[in-house]
Parts: structure tokens; sequence; C-alpha cells
């Protein structure tokens, strides 16, 4: 494997090389990670505002009559239902809309380590495979968050050893979800620890993104470690053998 300084210069010459593309779909990858990120619901403040009107409706010294205690049941159960089909809308999100558009995003930055890409690359699984890219990438995320559940310590493992999951399917999307998890797996085989000080050489760029209010991140640091995170793949994969790097486009 290269050395982390090798992986970054390459990193940070493609991203060079293609600006403002990449700094792009830098910020379209990190936009998608936030939100995939996100809550799905607001199950404590429903719960808690449930509770409250469950207190409010069997409080003997309420001012409610029985007529308004019903109402303000009617329009909490709205407001429950709301909150389910609000979760429910944001996972069918996630899962067809952020997870394709996250490979189509490593894709174009897996190209662009070879010549400049183009930013419709980020669209590519659209039209390459889209539901079995779309069924490996929720089935890689709900194994790592399986893992979590147990320990936190075993869902950062795992997440290492599907991290190349998103490259492979940018390459080939008919890979099944076992294809892709054990090649994941088997190139991340004695790499994690590697694929950790990689991305914790980068902290010092966060803290000063964090202080410029994200504008470091967005112009530099987040390209330029995105780009290296793609030389990663493409060093584990290939390694001195680039000119065999290219998916077929």
């Amino acid at each position: 494997m290269s050395t982390r300084a090798e992986l970054k210069h390459r990193g940070k010459a493609a991203f060079k090389s293609n600006y403002w593309k990449t700094v792009l779909v830098a910020a379209i990858l990190s936009l998608l990670t936030y939100s995939s990120s996100l809550p799905r619901g607001s199950s404590d403040s429903s719960s808690e505002g449930l509770s409250e009107t469950t207190r409010m409706l069997a409080d003997p010294a309420s001012a409610l009559s029985t007529n308004s205690q019903l109402v303000a049941g009617f329009f909490v159960g709205i407001g429950l239902t709301a909150l389910v089909v609000i979760a429910v809308l944001g996972i069918l999100i996630g899962v067809l809309l952020v997870l394709p558009l996250q490979v189509g995003c490593q894709r174009f930055l897996f190209l662009n380590l070879r010549e400049p890409a183009n930013v419709r690359e980020v669209l590519w699984a659209f039209d390459s495979n889209y539901l079995n890219i779309v069924k490996v990438m929720f089935l890689k995320n709900l194994k790592i968050f399986a893992w979590a559940l147990l320990l936190v310590i075993p869902g950062i493992v795992k997440a290492y050893e599907y991290r190349l999951v998103d490259y492979l399917l940018a390459e080939n999307p008919a890979l099944s979800s076992a294809e892709a998890c054990e090649q994941s797996r088997t190139l991340m085989d004695g790499n994690k620890w590697n694929a950790f000080v990689l991305d914790l050489s980068f902290i010092g760029w966060n803290v000063l993104s964090y202080l410029t209010l994200g504008l470091v991140g967005l112009f530099y640091a987040s390209p330029y470690e995105n780009s290296t995170n793609a030389a990663l793949y493409e060093a584990l994969r290939y390694g001195n053998d680039q000119a065999s790097a290219l998916p077929e486009k």
C-alpha cells in the first residue's frame, strides 16, 4: 500500500486539477452524509408530548371539558401520525435517493484521480443497476448499524471493514451485497488501522474548517480528504497498476 503522504499527495493533485467540480461534488457528498445521519423522527419529543397530553387528560382538576379532551386527543393522534409519515418518508428518501448519490459521488472522485471527471457521474447510479446499488448500500448500512447496537467499537470496526463498498459498486454495480462486503473486507484486512490514521491526519483541517465556519472545509479540506479516500481505494485495489483503475463509462 502507498504511504499516507503519497495518498494525500495524489488526492490533492487530483482535486486541484479539477478544482471547482471536485469542490461541488465534495459538498454534495458532505451534505448527503450529514442528511443520512439525521434522526428520522422525533420519538423523544413526541413521547413527551403524548405523556403531557395523557397527564392532562387524566388530571381530574383539568378545566377541559369532555369534548375539548376528545378534540385534543384527535389532534395528538394527527400529530403522531404526521411524525410517523415524516419518519417513513425520511427513510425512503435516504434509501432511494441519498445512497445512490453517495455511490455516484465516490465514482466521480475515483475517476477524477486519472483524468478530470464530469459532475454528471454523481447521477450515474440511477442509470446503472439502480435497485441493486440501493439494496447493497442499504444492507451495508444496516450491518454497520446492527454491530453498533452491540457496542460502539465493533460498529466502528465494521464501518472501516465495509468502507470500500461504495467504490466497488461504482466500478461494478452488479455486485451482490455479500460480494461487495467480502471484497471490501478483504481489501481492508490489515489496513483498517492505516485508514484510521489517515482519517486522523485530517483532524487539523477539520478544526480549521470549524473555526472558519466551514469555509476551509468547503473549498479545500473536504475535497482534499474525499479525493485522498478515493486514492486509498485505488491503492488497495490496484496497487501500482493504476492504469487498470478506470471503470467502464
